[in-house]
């Protein structure tokens, strides 16, 4: 007899959101999927390839550790036959591999000094793993047993282990507030110490442990750190990724070669003055890092000033934006169309263009300058600058549908095809990466309640400033978006107007005015502002689009007030970089 076997591993989003760096971000995901990888090579080891359905790589070698193919945290066989160990057998080899890369990151610490045996306690006890396994019979129809075995899956997730707790009376991890810190209290500086104690033991600190200062790492936190060091990809910080937009314009206007020697100049500059910040990338041009890296204040003023002049030296008044990107993007209708696949072939097929699709992601975002963190079947989430993740998340979207377009769904006389919605948000280089990954969930959540889903959702997340999101069906939201973009490089509709729809929405529509008067103050706006602005007339192309965003496409101008202000954040990056205008649109003198 054939049997359906269903495993899941965890924690999932808990474990990959504690992360203060990107690199921890990484790691969290990649983790997980060295995990998978390992439970999916020992069953198809045990039981032949092709058994497995959910992932279905083409060859065994897909599966090996530090392999390119991510693989979710599900897998789903069909085995010939089952006994009661296998199971338990598919958790060791999961174990197996996470014991491996517990030893390998604390082989990367360069001190004995700390509480080895807490932090092994805590990464062994990391993983969450069930499973289950239900008889297949040809005649009930594969997804008659697949819904079983789902359900089955379920009601064991929801029954709990309960462990006895791990805990000692020092301070907690400073990355999930849960976990102990690991590393003595006597590594870290105190007020006792002199500047010269204080200094090195910031050093050491990182030196030994890759921990900053004020940092508590626990060995979970150790593991993310320090972990993977030979597989690590180029991972830059995100004020790298808030800096690409100006140093692709000193690359433009000065040359490759004096965007190395501007950095090189920086670092230089930070070592003579006997400060090792271990940093290589766009994080040296922020004056905002320095706290961070040296707490002499006396340091910190001759070095933001020497800073300053460096940048002036190579780029004249232009200066790097604050801001980055974080895209998280999830397939519409999976489940119903999973659901519709008969048979073990068919589903396997299904995984099969998912496994392609995600393995073209990655290059596709390296394209555009950015870098994936995770990358599983319909599951992506990277960080991008500013200039490119509009164009990126375009290709995503329409490859997406490239490789799903066969697989249709009728659902009561509907065609429905797998789509996929993305989530934006736009943050602050300094802001928690987890509180960022929360707001980026948050808006792909509510991408995916746009009727008929294919959604985009963008957040700007001002620090300090108040949250702006904006939602829509993908094809129209990024069209006008664009078309917003140019509107405002070209200076064809006045940065004002924005907040003057926002006004213009509070006031009248609360006295019902009809709307065809609200739309003729709104182009009246829009015309008083360019006229007033700069002289030049508003020309018929801006004035039709604006017409057909209120009357054709139902926008508000309080909705498109959000938009305005988000597309101006786009355009500010394009002019930063140094892109060609491509105008679209003309304004009449």
């Amino acid at each position: 007899m054939n049997y359906l076997y269903i495993c899941a591993i965890g924690p999932v989003q808990d474990f990959i959101a504690t992360a203060r760096r990107s690199r921890d971000l990484w790691y969290g995901s990649w983790m997980l999927s060295e995990l998978s990888k390992a439970a999916a090579y020992f069953i198809a080891e045990a039981h032949g390839l092709n058994s497995l359905i959910f992932p279905a790589p083409k060859n065994i070698s897909d599966l090996l550790p530090e392999s390119d193919l991510s693989v979710a945290n599900k897998i789903v066989a069909l085995l010939d036959e089952y006994t009661d160990d296998f199971g338990q057998n598919v958790r060791n080899a999961m174990n197996n591999r996470l014991h491996e890369l517990r030893r390998n990151a604390f082989g990367e610490i360069r001190s004995s000094s700390y509480n080895i045996q807490l932090a092994t306690e805590q990464v062994n006890d990391l993983p969450e793993f069930f499973w289950i396994s239900v008889p297949f019979k040809k005649d009930h129809g594969y997804s008659v047993i697949r819904d079983q075995a789902e359900s089955l899956l379920a009601a064991r997730k929801n029954t709990r282990n309960f462990k006895q707790m791990i805990g000692e009376n020092v301070l907690k991890s400073s990355l999930d507030g849960a976990r102990e810190c690991v590393i003595p209290k006597d590594a870290y500086p105190n007020r006792n110490d002199s500047e010269k104690q204080r200094t090195n033991k910031i050093n050491q600190l990182y030196f030994r442990y890759g921990a900053r200062q004020g940092e508590r790492l626990s060995g979970v936190d150790i593991l993310k750190r320090l972990g993977a060091r030979s597989s690590v990809p180029d991972f830059p910080s995100t004020s790298h990724m808030s800096a690409l937009p100006f140093l692709e314009r000193v690359r433009r206007e000065k040359g490759a070669d004096r965007e190395r020697e501007m950095l090189d100049e920086i670092k230089k500059m930070f070592e003579e003055a006997g400060w090792d910040i271990g940093e290589q990338d766009g994080a040296l041009l922020f004056e905002s890092r320095l706290a961070e890296w040296i707490p002499s204040s006396q340091d910190q003023k001759l070095l933001s000033e020497n800073l300053a002049e460096i940048i002036e030296k190579y780029a004249g008044e232009s200066r790097p934006s604050p801001y980055y990107t974080l895209i998280i993007a999830d397939g519409d209708n999976m489940g119903k169309t999973i659901d519709a696949q008969k048979n073990p072939a068919t589903h396997r097929e299904l995984s099969r263009n998912l496994s392609e699709f995600a393995t073209e992601v990655p290059l596709i975002i390296n394209n555009h300058q950015g870098v994936p963190i995770y990358a599983g079947g319909d599951d992506i989430l990277a960080y991008l600058p500013l200039h490119t993740v509009l164009k990126c998340a375009s290709e995503l979207e329409q490859q997406f549908k490239t490789k799903m377009e066969k697989f249709v769904v009728v659902d009561e006389d509907l065609e429905i095809f797998p789509t996929l919605s993305i989530g934006i948000v736009i943050a602050h280089h300094l802001t928690s990466l987890s509180d960022v990954l929360e707001i980026a969930r948050n808006t792909e959540w509510k991408a995916k309640q746009v009727p008929g889903k294919n959604a985009l959702g963008i957040t700007l997340s001002k620090r300090g400033g108040v949250e702006r999101s904006i939602y829509g069906k993908f094809g129209e939201l990024h069209k006008r978006l664009n078309q917003l973009i140019n509107l405002t490089r070209q200076d064809a509709i006045s940065t004002g107007v924005a907040y003057e729809f926002q006004e213009l929405h509070r006031i009248l529509f609360q006295k019902d005015t009809p709307s065809q008067g609200i739309v003729d103050e709104a182009v009246r706006i829009v015309k008083r502002k360019r006229e007033s602005g700069s002289g030049q007339q508003i020309s018929k192309d801006v004035k039709a689009s604006f017409h057909k965003w209120f009357e054709k496409d139902g926008i508000n101008p309080g909705e498109l007030a959000q938009q305005m202000i988000v597309a101006q954040m786009f355009a500010g990056a394009e002019d930063l970089a140094g892109i060609p205008l491509q105008k679209t649109q003309e304004v009449s003198p």
